[in-house]
């Protein structure tokens, strides 16, 4: 498994808990999978809900879920936002 560090923002932190913190996974998958197991169905349901970026870069311009992670990635959770 890879350790990677993981940020929450947005609706994110108050059901987690916190803003950072440190898992392990192979990829973005297993990170969801990680955060339903640590802080419950309704934080994992809103992490697939968000903008998810690898080290910057959005998953959805690499594997999206499937993208593998490496020990010291960061993953950032990013609320939607829209307007004019």
């Amino acid at each position: 498994m890879k350790t990677i560090r993981v940020i929450y923002r947005g609706h994110l932190i108050p059901l987690t808990g916190v803003a950072e913190e440190s898992l392990e996974a192979e990829d973005v998958e297993g990170v969801l999978r990680n955060i339903r197991g640590r802080h419950g169905r309704e934080a994992e349901k809103t992490a697939r809900a968000m903008l998810i970026a690898l080290n910057g870069e959005s998953i959805l311009l690499l594997r999206r879920y499937k993208t593998a992670l490496n020990d010291g990635d960061t993953l950032s959770f990013f609320p939607l936002c829209a307007g004019g």
